[in-house]
């Protein structure tokens, strides 16, 4: 339509001019030295109008061969681009695939001629990664540096996270850099505290702890769950009795009923052979919160009559719980205690038939030693030794 409308404009001009021609409108002379050209003004209109015509012609070319080089760049910039593109996409079908070493060779072989060679270069060096192939791994981060410095808080996000699984040292020292540079990244503070919780740097991670609580990247519970690591860890980490008393006197009373520190208090204090108080401790614990560990340390208590502790456990043996084999060890045990050999035995028994375990064999030829029956707690062990074997 637009070449339509195009043709019939010229058509009207033309025909104009040829009109105009026709007529006698006068003549026009130029002088120039002993040069003189007489012409009609309509004739010296027309060389006027196709003089203009072939100028702009000309400069239009002129300006076409000026912008073939940029023209020849940008087109050979887009074929390299679309090359990046098909790289890239068959990368991340090899990664589907699981085939590490054809996804690094495809991301990397064109990362540089990519609108998203960033991209290409991390990818390129979890590839290598997955393949333990470290010091190519170091040398696609090293390259991603070099040529996108100003995303150096995502490459060293990248960076840390790959050395978190072998050199976790080396990725806690990463993030305090990169926590130094930005310490309002809410993503980098919540790397940096779960490197340390995993690392058991319980002190600089109890140091980091405000600005955990107050930082946007934690919800409420996720914010509670990792304290309770944090008590839990320093617990655990206790040196001797008295530091893991402090501790535990530094929280409150509903820290005190959470299973996983009560079950890191009672772990050090059955270490130590401090056992006074743990009883109701344990008992108002897993009242408030059933948890296998904490039955199962109720179990290995000694202090006081092992029969008040065998009432309460079989309180707990209610339908949701009668096939738990950690309960019914610690059921057998009690029983076993309280001289009560037949019951402790059956509870063993049940307890192994559910989940055969080393230990719950151990207990039950303790079980018949402590009853005289030496033959059958042999023969325990020996059925202890072939599961041992199968395992």
């Amino acid at each position: 339509m637009r070449t339509l409308i195009s043709f019939a404009v010229a058509l009207l001009i033309a025909t104009a001019i040829a009109t105009l021609l026709l007529y006698d409108n006068g003549r026009m002379s130029l002088e120039w030295g002993d040069w003189i050209l007489e012409a009609s003004a309509s004739f010296m209109l027309a060389v006027i109008l196709v003089v203009f015509i072939v100028g702009y012609m000309a400069i239009r070319f002129a300006v076409i061969i000026w912008h073939i080089p940029h023209y020849w760049r940008r087109r050979k910039r887009l074929k390299q681009y679309s090359r990046a593109e098909n790289a890239m996409a068959k990368g991340m079908i090899a990664l589907e695939y699981g085939d590490w070493h054809k996804a690094e060779k495809e991301l990397v072989k064109s990362a540089k001629n990519s609108e998203a060679g960033l991209v290409h270069y991390l990818s390129a060096a979890k590839m290598a990664h997955n393949q333990q192939a470290h010091q190519r791994r170091n040398q696609y981060l090293a390259q991603a540096r070099e040529l996108y410095p100003a995303e150096y808080v995502t490459i060293g996000l990248v960076e840390a996270r790959l050395l978190k699984e072998d050199e976790l040292e080396a990725a806690v020292a990463i993030l305090q850099e990169l926590h130094q540079q930005q310490p309002k990244n809410a993503t980098i503070l919540a790397e940096l505290a779960f490197a340390l919780r995993d690392l058991g740097y319980w002190q600089s991670l109890a140091e980091l702890m405000p600005k955990v609580k107050r930082s946007a990247g934690f919800s409420v519970a996720e914010y509670s769950l990792l304290e309770q690591q944090l008590w839990a860890g320093q617990l655990a980490a206790a040196t001797d009795f008295d530091a893991l008393q402090t501790i535990w006197q530094g929280l409150n009373r509903k820290q005190k009923l959470i299973a996983e520190i009560v079950a890191e208090y009672v772990e050090q204090c059955l270490g130590w052979g401090q056992e006074a108080d743990l009883k109701n401790l344990l008992e108002r614990a897993i009242k408030k919160q059933w948890n296998d560990r904490l039955v199962y340390q109720y179990g290995r208590l000694t202090l006081g009559p092992a029969f008040d502790r065998l009432k309460v456990a079989e309180s707990w043996l209610q339908a949701d719980q009668e096939n738990n084999p950690v309960l019914l060890l610690t059921l057998g045990r009690l029983a076993c205690r309280s001289q009560l050999w037949g019951m402790g035995q059956g509870y063993l028994k049940r307890s192994l038939k559910i989940r055969p375990e080393i230990e719950t064999f151990h207990a039950l030829a303790q079980c018949y030693e402590a009853e005289g029956q030496e033959n059958q707690a042999a023969l325990t062990y020996k059925e202890a030794i072939l599961q041992l074997e199968k395992k």
